[in-house]
């Protein structure tokens, strides 16, 4: 009998092992898998992400995109839930650490982004926050995070103006200043009623009385809120009234500013008036 020579033997018996091998590795990303979902039921959420973060890796070897997909997508979720579980608990730094491993795994689960730029807000890293909610406001998929993210957005510049016109003595410069945030604000998204009403306070700020009254208007012509916060734009319409002589519209906004924190002062007004 011929034997096989050293050199062929040896090719032979590599090409046997990988032959055998094969199935075996090709199904340990399943096993995976399936130990991810078992981990996730019991709640183990670390161990869980282990195994759908090595089954998404494997099954990329193996080019089961299928596989890989869902098991990056549930990799994305754990991470979201320990981002929140962090974000509770006021350990910023962890969450925005999750969050953004959720978002390298999986770009298109979008509530990851929310959750970093909610994160990059609590570290006071607010334009980071700002960048993260455009993001995320303006991606597909998920309408609710995006009109979360949308809510953001508004906070951000309506804290801008509201921080500069709480002022004791506001000036002009923080009327100014104000109307800019405004300005941001409406050229990214439809103005609301706080934006109006804030446009309303700038502008009697400056002193510009006729802009302040049409603003004032215009946040009451959308608003949905209650009395209470309704209250806030009939007494800048009431006060800007009062700077231009119009005594009878000063009082009837006046008499629609009579609750929560106004109604004192409204009351003062309708006195001396």
């Amino acid at each position: 009998m011929k034997l096989l020579c050293p050199v062929k033997t040896g090719i032979f018996l590599t090409v046997v092992l990988l032959a055998t091998s094969m199935p075996v590795a090709a199904q340990k990303y399943k096993e995976d898998f399936n130990s991810a979902q078992e981990a996730a039921k019991g709640s183990l959420w670390a161990d869980a992400r282990n195994l759908f973060f090595s089954a998404a890796t494997g099954a990329d070897e193996a080019a089961d995109s299928e596989v890989a997909q869902r098991a990056r997508y549930a990799v994305a979720q754990i991470d979201y839930k320990m981002g929140t579980t962090a974000f509770k608990a006021e350990d910023f730094e962890t969450a925005l650490k999750h969050y953004s491993d959720g978002e390298t795994i999986y770009p298109a689960y979008i509530k990851n982004v929310y959750g970093k730029g909610l994160a990059l807000r609590k570290l006071g890293r607010e334009e980071e926050a700002l960048d993260n909610f455009m993001a995320a406001s303006a991606a597909p998929g998920d309408r609710k995070t995006s009109l979360a993210a949308e809510n953001q957005i508004r906070d951000h510049f309506i804290s801008q103006a509201s921080t500069r016109l709480a002022k004791r003595n506001a000036t002009r410069a923080d009327a100014d200043a104000a109307l800019t945030a405004l300005a941001s604000l409406t050229q990214l998204m439809e103005a609301d009623s706080d934006t109006y009403y804030y446009t309303a306070q700038a502008h009697y700020v400056k002193g510009d009385w006729a802009s302040a009254i049409s603003a004032a208007e215009q946040a009451l012509a959308i608003h949905n809120g209650s009395r209470t916060d309704k209250a806030k734009i009939y007494y800048v319409l009431g006060e800007s009234y009062v700077s231009i002589n119009d005594r009878g519209a000063a009082k009837n906004a006046f008499q629609n500013a009579l609750y929560g924190a106004y109604k004192l002062s409204a009351e003062h007004y309708l006195e001396t008036l």
